[in-house]
């Protein structure tokens, strides 16, 4: 493949986890790809020795998110599929609602696809169509005990996904959510509970690329038996569903 006939990538959180992984795998079978994040070492170290573009982006910043459109697009020439994989994890106790922790999860999560829709819509209109994948999570299909916050960005991933994907499709623009389960990153590690199915990182970066490269389907959740789980649960009558989920709970000392 001519460089000039690249397909061009970009992955906001491609400095780590998944977004780092499938960077290296995207650029591996001959795209070229942009990469962002807020931790410009963690971005070099990803790019070293491939066609990977560090492109340094807070997502929490309405102006830097547009002018970095701007920057891929004049840079590289167009942006064909962008991966917004960019996420805020904060613990918390059950019962805990505190405001900061919650604002610090929803304005990277949820607002960070809001400040970016604008600008990438715009050029991706300027040039003929595009596609956007966001990470949601397993976990946006249901609220389960011990990530209110987390869950709840999620949840509302997916369905802003679902708006955007029939708004945008009449303008050639390809919406679509990933779904995965647990995979082993950063955030994860913070994770003092059992994963089931837990992933290796490349692994959940092969099944995330495979998906998005192969198929035009809107969701690509894996791994499979984790999804099913929770798409039951979520149809389950409430009584059941809190019964299930109250086993959950921290035991008490």
């Amino acid at each position: 493949m001519a460089d000039t006939e690249k397909k061009i990538a970009w992955i906001i959180g491609g400095g780590s986890g998944i977004g780092a992984a499938s960077a290296r795998l995207l650029a591996d079978r001959g795209w070229k790809v942009a990469i962002s994040g807020r931790r410009r070492e963690k971005l070099d170290e990803v790019a070293a020795g491939r066609d990977i573009h560090p492109f340094p982006l807070d997502v929490t910043d309405a102006d830097a998110v547009a002018d970095v459109v701007a920057q891929i697009s004049r840079t590289l020439g167009r942006i064909d599929l962008t991966i917004f994989g960019a996420a805020a994890w904060q613990p918390s106790e059950p019962g805990d609602y505190a405001f900061d922790k919650f604002q610090k999860v929803v304005d990277t999560n949820l607002l960070g696809v809001v400040r970016l829709a604008n600008p990438l819509f715009e050029q991706y209109e300027k040039q003929g169509g595009g596609e956007l994948a966001v990470i949601s999570s397993v976990a946006g299909y249901v609220g389960l005990p011990r990530a209110a916050a987390y869950n709840a960005t999620k949840s509302s991933l997916i369905s802003l996904t679902e708006s955007m994907h029939a708004e945008m499709a009449p303008r050639n623009i390809n919406v679509r959510v990933v779904a995965p389960g647990f995979f082993k990153s950063e955030l994860t590690e913070k994770n003092d509970f059992p994963m089931p199915f837990l992933l290796e990182t490349e692994d959940a970066a092969r099944r995330m690329v495979d998906g998005l490269t192969n198929s035009k389907s809107f969701e690509i959740a894996f791994p499979k038996r984790m999804a099913f789980i929770l798409k039951f649960m979520r149809m389950l009558p409430y009584p059941l569903f809190f019964a299930i989920t109250s086993r959950m709970m921290p035991k008490d000392n």
